[in-house]
């Protein structure tokens, strides 16, 4: 009998540690964020007319973790970027693509499954063509810049499936050129699925 107790004792032990940890982990306030989608990107550029927007691919991935503050968030990212502009003239259209990995730092704020958001980011350029290089000259390697949107986290299964919109501002001149200013603008569209850990 005190064998048989003993042994109970230890599974219900065992069973409740398992439990604990479980609800640990369930309630641990990370999700892990694969995305992917499209950014609608122009360029504000001094004295030149002409600029339009162009499609480009865009995907990352991101970490929201819970800062204890009620429905309060910070979720850091790193995304794959293209940037650039279409240009219209006379002789026809030019487009020019800049191509970023960029790490958006964005505080988070939900009401149910609606969320805002909004914070810094920097983006490093990836290479410059030979079109690149005819059309801008110079031009820097980084790119200081605020993101704000908002979206939609729907549960599904274990995780949630986030609808994003985000409007990227640059704010840096990414030319390096005497007299030329030109910076990034765009509109990011992006479906993800939030995996909690």
């Amino acid at each position: 009998m005190k064998k048989f107790l003993a042994i109970t004792a230890i599974v219900l032990g065992i069973g409740i540690q398992a439990q604990h940890t479980k609800e640990m982990k369930k309630d641990s306030g990370i999700e892990l964020i694969p995305k992917a989608g499209i950014n609608i990107a122009t360029q504000s550029i001094k004295n030149v007319n002409g600029e339009k927007s162009k499609t480009s691919f865009q995907a990352g991935l991101g970490v929201n973790i819970q800062t204890g503050l009620r429905n309060f968030s910070i979720q850091p990212e790193v995304n794959f970027m293209s940037k650039g502009t279409k240009i219209k003239n006379n002789f026809g259209s030019q487009t020019y693509n800049f191509n970023y990995i960029e790490i958006p730092v964005l505080a988070k704020y939900s009401f149910g499954p609606i969320y805002v958001n909004a914070g810094p980011s920097i983006g490093f350029l990836m290479g410059k063509s030979d079109k690149i290089k005819s059309a801008y000259g110079k031009t820097n390697t980084v790119d200081f810049g605020l993101q704000m949107g908002a979206g939609l986290a729907i549960p599904a299964g274990p995780g949630k499936l986030i609808v994003d919109g985000r409007y990227n501002l640059g704010l840096s001149n990414i030319s390096d050129e005497k007299g030329v200013n030109v910076k990034n603008r765009g509109f990011a569209i992006s479906l993800g699925y939030a995996i909690p850990l």
